[in-house]
């Protein structure tokens, strides 16, 4: 397929995968955390868009965008360091307590299905359109970008739009970790398992806090901590995708050595 054709189907998809996402935000409703609805009921709309992406991938016949084991299997060795930080958030979500065994499913499902979804969507079906026009970093940035704008979503739900802002600039920094890891592991499943495990431990760890949110007062630390604290893993991201050969920008099937 051209690869203007596919950017363009490709796009589109994004945008009615988006309205999949957030479907029923729309209608009448008091904002609420997002803890509250991805622990209390399978998020269906999130389900729904990852299996729309997946259906359009097979019907179109992209096989590039990574559903295959790693390989080697040894590059799942550069998650170790990132790793860390999955130990830490499990430590903290033991210590704070852990909301009622019901709550705990629901959300470990749910963020499975967004780790799916919004792979799929983005790294998978968005990048490798992309890379058919544009060269590796354009591709990267873009895709990127667009993946940390979407999450401006969630101040619908929410309330709090300067939140969803802040989510959106570490949902970017994230994004280009995400890629880095697609990359140098030559699939995708890795990155939709740590994005997963990633938004279910700190979704584990707020819905252990009982607290009282404040309104009206913002303080700077509120902003700066969360950029601060994906730093790390942005960082790291830049590093692995330095001097990437050309060979590991697309997914198909290596040839035989």
């Amino acid at each position: 397929m051209p690869g203007t054709y596919r950017i363009g189907l490709s796009v589109v998809a994004v945008l009615i995968w988006a309205l999949i996402t957030v479907w029923g935000i729309w209608t009448p409703h008091d904002p609420a955390p997002l803890t509250q609805g991805l622990g209390g009921r399978l998020a269906w709309p999130i389900i729904g868009a990852g299996l729309f992406m997946l259906v359009v991938a097979m019907v179109m016949g992209w096989r590039d965008i990574g559903l295959v084991a790693p390989r080697p299997w040894t590059s799942l060795r550069l998650l170790l360091l990132p790793g860390l930080y999955l130990l830490l958030f499990l430590g903290l979500a033991l210590a704070i307590g852990l909301p009622p065994p019901v709550t705990i499913l629901f959300l470990l499902a749910n963020t499975l299905a967004v780790g799916f979804s919004e792979e799929i969507a983005f790294r998978g079906v968005l990048f490798h359109a992309l890379r058919t026009r544009l060269s590796l970093w354009p591709a990267i940035w873009l895709t990127s970008v667009a993946f940390g704008a979407v999450h401006v979503i969630n101040g619908f739900t929410t309330g709090d739009f300067l939140e969803a802002a802040i989510q959106a600039v570490t949902a970017f920094m994230s994004g280009v970790f995400f890629m880095a890891v697609m990359l140098r592991t030559r699939s995708i499943i890795p990155a939709m398992l740590f994005h997963a495990f990633w938004d279910f431990l700190l979704t584990l760890i707020a819905a252990g806090v009982v607290s009282t949110p404040v309104k009206g007062s913002v303080h700077w630390w509120t902003l700066v901590v969360p950029i601060l604290f994906i730093l790390p893993n942005f960082l790291y991201g830049l590093w692995l995708l330095r001097k990437l050969d050309a060979r590991e920008t697309g997914l198909a099937p290596l040839p035989a050595s």
